[in-house]
């Protein structure tokens, strides 16, 4: 009994022991550095000519039908208009955007002849131009664009980027966007929703002289169940009505 006691007596010490070699060693062995969280960037949209499923996307709602006119600034919009403005705004503020959506304008609606680049999409109402450059150093806000470009369309606009050059030698960067189902709509800005280079079909909206749509570099139109209610859906897919002479536009509706 004896010895069995110590052979236990020396059998704890040795655990003791060993613990306390453990904590040492744990104690002042290096620290292991572990890597910061990131976000994942969000990918870039890829052009697509065919239709998806439909699934109504977070952050949908219907505009006011409101066609009080109101102006921002020197720009003049319907109420309408400037009330899917506001609720892109929020959308992307909602993401961590910074622009000012507002005081980001540089042409409204029912400016009719004014900007002959603009081919009389501007002439009646849900037109609006938005600048992507930094109002303290005039540097292209790059990483804002896509953000803006997706919560205008979840707000209900057909909205792209114009790069420089886009429009004529020189022409300005920014967005521009139309608002589907204004009433004030010109032709034009019609066009570019459901027309031969729409929106809706998947294309930049720039009518072409050889009659051959761009694909829209931002992925393909957002479509709203409220959009779907006035008759307008993804048209990806459909025959595109031929366009007139010069690039101009059938509307295809």
């Amino acid at each position: 009994m004896a010895k069995w006691g110590q052979r236990r007596l020396v059998y704890l010490l040795a655990l003791l022991l060993a613990g306390l070699l453990l904590v040492s060693l744990g104690r002042f062995a290096p620290a292991v550095a572990m890597p910061p969280y990131t976000l994942t960037p969000a990918s870039t949209p890829t052009p697509s000519l065919t239709p998806t499923p439909y699934a109504e996307p977070e952050g949908c709602q219907r505009p006011p039908d409101d066609y009080t006119r109101v102006w921002i600034g020197e720009a003049q919009f319907n109420a309408r208009t400037l009330a899917m403005l506001d609720h892109a705004q929020a959308l992307y503020f909602a993401q961590g955007g910074y622009v000012d959506f507002r005081r980001a304008i540089t042409q409204g609606s029912y400016n009719a002849g004014e900007v002959a680049a603009s081919f009389g999409t501007h002439d009646g109402g849900g037109a609006v131009d938005l600048s992507v450059r930094s109002r303290i150093n005039w540097e292209v806000l790059w990483d804002e664009i896509e953000p803006m470009v997706y919560t205008l369309r979840v707000a209900g606009f057909a909205a792209w980027l114009r790069e420089t050059d886009d429009l004529y030698p020189g022409s300005p960067i920014h967005i521009h966007a139309v608002a589907i189902g204004d009433r004030d709509l010109s032709p034009a800005a019609r066009a570019q929703i459901d027309g031969t280079f729409g929106y809706l079909r998947g294309f930049d909206g720039l009518p072409q002289p050889d009659g051959v749509p761009h694909e829209d570099r931002h992925g393909g139109p957002v479509i709203c169940e409220w959009m779907r209610e006035m008759g307008f859906e993804d048209m990806r897919g459909q025959p595109v009505p031929s366009p007139t002479p010069g690039g101009t536009a059938n509307p295809g509706r």
